[in-house]
């Protein structure tokens, strides 16, 4: 055989691939070079004409938003708004809708009157659609918000909202309008309210006027907003008109970023990049801004708004290395050097096809061969050898088949029984419950069933040589890593560790491990149990241990254990931890009225409100019953704590819509304070009960700060609860009567029946010392019930005696009306003993009116129709709405004493009594003043037309026998002493 030359393919590639190297350095360099040296100057240009485009076109948006107010001026100037009527807001914002239509960047356009704060708005929403809305403001007689959608037929009704108390005159664009005597002005970017309850309050720009009369009187105030949405939808417009990215900096205090593709609804930090490039003098040319890894051309314009806002207008571009023309002419030059190139290759490819075609008859001789299966059948062609290369990987070839052949024979033999024991094998492993997994003592994955597969989602091939812990979340790898560890050196170990799927879904599992040797090599297999639901039972049974199954709130002990961790630190840190104890006041009526279920929705309901108002960072726990705990860490004084039970009071008090009722609560707080009412939770939690019982004390619907007297008082309540118990068995109960007398005749035509306690030991015990502990305990029930029984005999035994027919005047309670049907009740006390209806006078109060109105108008009808008297108590302290009273079938409206008392001093109050005393007489009832003490008070009372008094000037409460002795003497008050 000839002897091979040299290696021709070698040499030939080695020299081609120079010359090409060469050729393509050279003329890529001199293209480059020639484009970079005129980029700059032309993205400059462009730059800046693009800038100047912009700012006209955001100056001619800015002009249209002003012209689009003045032209709503006009409109609303020539409307008459009479007395504050806001009935023209409608036909002026309807006036306006076609300025407002041919401004789609436009989002609200709206006009303020300063009277009442009725506010009228057109609104822009996302879908396109205009809304009208007409918010009432402070409009005493406001019952709802109207809502219009504009339709092909104008303005229709689309929704309507309930009076939300929104008053316009509070938000910063009206008051910025009444700052501003002639022109308008431009806002800085703020957070705007939702006419609706949904969603989140995006940012805007608001364009505000003050809205005066020919006189320079204020009649309102105008406003046209852009919100920050459509500012960036019209930034994005010009950014693809002009071919640039447009970013506006709204200066200030705070620069914010409120033009840019990555602001929404609101604004956004200024980048650091942009920032300081903003700050650096560089005069109004283009200049280079870096942004992470990226280079821009940047310039800038400031526009000043009207009112001093200025604005910094940005655009960028990218800054390109080499410029459109220079680089075609790049491509043309990399085209010619690859034109060389493939002349050269095809030389290179035709010299190579000597040594191509040995090559080929080579791999077509073993492909002859690894068909026939056998290695006689590789023969190898002459000019195969031509070459050294192919003459070397010939023979190698016929000694490797040779080797193969032999090796082929004995592996078969082998494979056989192998893959039948592998296929048992397998069968029986797939066959067990859970994960199956065999691993070398390197812990990688080596042997596994296709449960693996199932829980983790991964493929064979990727499980293949896995190390088992990477299956594992990575807060857990060690502790499994050390158990591994334990089962290679003792032999066996199980632990429980989660299998993390490839989305981050945990499932915890019980694995368990055997270690074993083989030949030296050590290993382990073992299985893995999917516990999921164990746990899942586990964490139920743990969270209902520590939390409120109704409202899910923690509970009492969990928040103990809290409070005793926060005593803990602050014992460190020296601030303080406060508890609040919060209590439902008269709760229990609402669950005897409309049953506990309704309770329960309210206890729910109620402590959403509470999370929803306590600031992040602080607890609430349901303590039981009707009965709330909040905890307060980190507080620096115990005024903080009271700021946050004014909060929680305030949260309380909006009525409460549910099933179609309306409740009205109120709640008492409680406040104790680390470390001085107590150093550990059970004190704190004792005393802020007590200061909350002194909060229902001083009149419910507030708190109270602990003290140490309250230990005091909370006693000696304790003991007057058990005294009072008693009292009725005792007959310490006695009912006194106080005189009604007619301003007119001077007559006495009925009496009040009042209850007062003669203690034996601790003498006369007043009313309102007794009384709020009666109906915290549930007395007054009885307490009540033996009052009626005890005036209706009276009355009944004065009737007998032929005392003129006087009606007896009787309190009802709160407890009364919600516990039990008061019609029924009293009715059936007039059965019982035998006294004529018309002598019976019920006296309600207004707020219990106002709990339940359709109730109380079933009743007062049922009432009524028998025959007796009723009253509102106390009216004009109370939650009633007047358009309820002509409902009522009542007889008599009684002005509460504390305006009757500060009446001759406070025009207010007199104006109040007049008023009540006009209100009554138009639905024809009659009026009746408690609490009259003097002769002045008298005198101006039948001056205003009131119909009778009570009261300390004509007779204090007096016992039976001496009502009785006045009625029987003709005792009258003396007209001539108060006529004026």
């Amino acid at each position: 055989m000839q002897k091979p030359v040299g290696s021709f393919f070698q040499a030939l590639v080695r020299n081609v691939g120079k010359l090409v190297l060469a050729v393509g350095i050279a003329a890529l360099a001199g293209t480059a070079w020639l484009a970079i040296s005129h980029t700059r100057e032309a993205a400059q240009r462009d730059l800046m004409q693009a800038l100047d485009r912009s700012e006209e076109r955001l100056r001619m948006l800015l002009e249209a938003t002003e012209m689009t107010a003045a032209s709503v001026e006009r409109v609303a100037r020539g409307a008459e708004f009479a007395d504050g009527n806001a009935a023209g807001l409608r036909r002026v914002l309807e006036m306006s809708l076609s300025a407002f239509e041919q401004r789609p960047e436009l989002s609200y356009l709206g006009v303020v009157l300063d009277r009442y704060g009725e506010y009228g708005t057109l609104e822009r929403t996302a879908q396109g659609d205009i809304l009208l809305w007409l918010h009432p403001g402070t409009r005493p007689d406001a019952v709802r918000i109207e809502n219009f959608l504009l339709t092909d037929r104008g303005f229709e009704p689309h929704a309507t909202q309930p009076v939300s108390g929104y008053d316009a005159r509070q938000r910063p664009f009206y008051q910025a309008a009444q700052r501003r005597t002639q022109q308008g002005l431009w806002l800085p970017s703020y957070q705007w309210l939702l006419h609706t309850r949904e969603g989140t309050p995006p940012w805007g720009l608001s364009y505000v006027k003050a809205l005066r009369d020919a006189q320079g009187g204020l009649i309102g105030a105008l406003d046209v907003d852009i919100d920050l949405p459509a500012l960036n939808r019209f930034l994005r417009y010009l950014s693809s008109e002009y071919g640039v990215q447009l970013q506006i900096v709204e200066q200030g205090a705070t620069p914010r970023l409120i033009g840019d593709l990555a602001v929404d609804a609101h604004p956004l930090a200024v980048p650091d990049a942009l920032a300081a490039w903003l700050q650096r003098p560089g005069g109004a040319g283009a200049r280079k801004l870096r942004s992470g890894d990226t280079e821009h051309w940047a310039a800038s314009r400031t526009i000043e708004l009207k009112g001093g806002l200025p604005w910094t207008v940005v655009a960028t571009r990218q800054a390109p290395l080499i410029d459109g023309p220079l680089r075609t002419q790049l491509y043309q030059m990399a085209g010619m050097a690859l034109a060389m190139a493939l002349g050269l290759m095809l030389v290179a490819a035709r010299m190579a096809r000597r040594i191509g075609r040995p090559l080929a008859e080579l791999a077509q001789s073993v492909e002859r061969a690894g068909e026939s299966g056998t290695a006689d059948a590789l023969v190898l062609a002459p000019s195969s050898g031509q070459y050294r290369e192919t003459a070397r990987l010939g023979e190698a070839l016929v000694r490797m088949a040779d080797a193969l052949g032999l090796r082929e024979t004995q592996l078969a033999a082998q494979t056989a029984a192998l893959r039948q024991e592998r296929n048992y094998a397998d069968a029986v492993l797939n066959s067990l419950p859970g994960v199956f997994y065999h691993c070398d003592e390197n812990a990688r994955l080596q042997r596994w069933n296709r449960n693996l597969e199932q829980v983790t989602g991964m493929s064979a091939q990727q499980l293949e040589g896995m190390e088992l812990t990477r299956l594992m979340p990575v807060d857990e790898r060690e502790r499994a890593a050390a158990k591994i560890a334990e089962v290679l050196e003792t032999g066996m170990a199980h632990f429980e560790a989660s299998y993390e799927m490839s989305d981050g879904t945990r499932v915890p599992c019980l694995f368990t491990g055997v270690g074993f040797s083989h030949e030296g090599v050590r290993g382990f297999v073992g299985l893995g149990s999917d516990i999921s639901q164990r746990k899942r039972a586990e964490r139920r049974l743990r969270h209902l241990a520590t939390h409120d199954a109704l409202t899910d709130l923690p509970n009492r002990h969990l928040l103990q254990d809290r409070l005793q961790r926060l005593i803990a630190q602050a014992q460190v840190s020296g601030k303080t931890v406060a508890v609040l104890l919060l209590d439902l006041d008269r709760f229990k009526l609402v669950n005897d009225a409309y049953g506990h279920p309704f309770g329960d929705e309210v206890i729910k309901a109620i402590s959403a409100r509470l999370v929803a108002a306590l600031p992040e960072g602080h607890t609430v726990a349901r303590h039981g019953g009707d009965e709330f705990l909040v905890l307060l860490d980190g507080l620096y004084d115990v005024s903080q704590a009271q700021a946050i039970a004014e909060g929680l009071i305030a949260c309380i008090r909006p009525p409460l819509a549910l099933q179609g009722r309306e409740i009205h609560l109120s709640v008492s707080i409680g406040v104790s304070a680390y470390p001085q009412d107590g150093v550990d939770p059970e004190t704190l939690i004792r005393n802020a009960d007590q200061a909350m019982y002194r909060a229902k004390h001083g009149g419910r619907n507030t708190y109270a700060k602990f003290s140490p007297e309250m230990d005091e008082r909370m006693q000696e309540r304790v003991h007057l609860e058990t005294l009072l118990r008693l009292a009725p068995a005792a007959g310490q109960l006695r009912l006194v009567y106080q005189p009604k007398v007619n301003l007119c005749s001077g007559e006495i035509i009925g009496c009040e029946a009042l209850v007062r306690w003669h203690h034996p030991q601790l003498g006369l015990i007043p009313p309102g010392k007794f009384i709020p502990v009666a109906e915290e305990s549930g007395l007054i029930l009885p307490i009540s019930d033996w009052v009626l029984r005890t005036a209706c005999m009276q009355a009944r035994a004065w009737s007998d005696a032929g005392l003129p027919r006087i009606p007896v005047a009787v309190n009802i309670s709160a407890a009364q009306l919600l516990q039990q049907d008061l019609a029924q009740w009293a009715l059936g006390m007039l059965a019982e003993t035998g006294l004529a209806p018309e002598l019976l006078e019920l006296e309600l109060t207004e707020s219990l009116i106002a709990q339940d109105v359709e109730r109380m108008i079933a009743t007062f009808d049922q009432l009524k129709a028998a025959g007796v008297k009723l009253s509102i108590d106390d009216f004009g302290t109370g939650y009633s709405n007047l358009s309820h009273l002509k409902n009522f079938r009542v007889d008599t409206l009684k002005i509460d004493q504390s305006f009757v008392q500060n009446m001759l001093d406070k025009p207010d109050d007199a104006t109040i009594v007049r008023a009540v005393i006009t209100l009554a007489h138009n639905l024809r009832l009659k009026v009746i003043a408690e609490g009259v003490e003097t002769a002045e008070h008298c005198r101006m009372l039948r001056a205003h037309g009131c119909d009778e008094i009570q009261g300390y000037y004509f007779s204090k409460p007096v016992s039976a026998q001496e009502f009785e002795a006045m009625v029987r003497q003709g005792r009258r008050l003396r007209i001539d002493d108060i006529e004026p």
